[in-house]
């Protein structure tokens, strides 16, 4: 286990490099800094604007490792060679702020009118496609793509998700969950299962059954906190204690609650690309890396 103090503030976002060499940290001090997963050592590499507010603490890396995309407000785009802003993405791609794009090579939003998913291109810094025309009842509050790209699930103002195909706009799932106050929907790395956020806790949909596989699994404000295993039915998440815990999306059972003194609670986790460890964040200016031996 690697436990990590950061002298400049509580630790608020987390990414790995695609190889998994490096950790990523965003603090409240506004500094990103970079970490050698094997020597642990770390340094400053750029800081973000004071006036650029950062009420959800995102960040995610391209995957050739060059870019380091955050979602503050204006989103920013951070060249990690130049070690530099490479851009901020336009308002206009950036409305009710961004989220990580298939293939993590572009970031996409709703459109203005909430009809709409708009895409850009962060490298060219390009416009990509905007996509219409869902059979959506109402307007979209939130979406996520499947890790392929070829599905697209859309989460309305009523709580119901529409799970589509992208190329036809053909309709697959309309799951209805009137009683659970939905913020957010998302596929997990399996592409198979569709976890769907609630303030204190989340459900699970099986696409191949089309019925739900796990009802309910208590957690904390997971649309702030959820982290997907990349390869098992796992998610990292922070219980109403503030502790992480180990969740299982194929039973619903936590499988490991940890205490690593962190703080008030656990802010933020990220697993490495193999799964073999996850990196977690807490208010009190440190993140701990440990071993996922489940």
């Amino acid at each position: 286990m690697w436990i990590q103090e950061v002298e400049s503030g509580a630790v608020n976002a987390l990414a790995y490099s695609p190889d998994g060499r490096t950790l990523y940290t965003q603090d409240s001090g506004r500094w990103y800094s970079a970490w050698d997963v094997a020597t642990h050592s770390g340094r400053q590499l750029f800081q973000y604007p004071e006036q650029c507010s950062n009420h959800f603490p995102r960040m995610f890396t391209s995957p050739d490792g060059r870019y380091l995309v955050s979602n503050t407000s204006p989103p920013m785009v951070w060249d990690l060679v130049t070690e530099d802003v490479h851009c901020e993405v336009p308002s206009t791609y950036a409305f009710a702020g961004v989220s990580m794009g298939v293939g993590r090579t572009r970031v996409e939003c709703v459109t203005e009118d909430w009809l709409g998913i708009r895409t850009w291109n962060f490298a060219p810094k390009s416009a990509g496609e905007e996509m219409r025309d869902w059979d959506v009842a109402g307007t979209i509050k939130t979406h996520h793509f499947s890790p392929d790209g070829s599905l697209v699930a859309l989460l309305n103002w009523s709580d119901v998700v529409t799970v589509a195909e992208v190329a036809t706009r053909k309709t697959l799932h309309r799951i209805d969950s009137p009683n659970r106050s939905l913020q957010h929907c998302r596929f997990a790395p399996d592409g198979n299962t569709l976890v769907m956020y609630c303030a204190d806790g989340i459900a699970v949909w099986d696409l191949p059954s089309a019925a739900w596989r796990v009802e309910k699994i208590e957690c904390d404000r997971p649309y702030w906190m959820l982290a997907f295993h990349p390869t098992a039915p796992l998610v990292a998440a922070r219980r109403k204690d503030g502790l992480l815990a180990l969740l299982s999306l194929e039973t619903g059972e936590e499988i490991r609650a940890l205490d690593f003194a962190l703080g008030a609670q656990a802010a933020c986790a990220v697993f490495s690309p193999d799964g073999l460890t996850c990196a977690v964040g807490g208010t009190e200016n440190r993140f701990v890396v440990f071993d996922v031996d489940v």
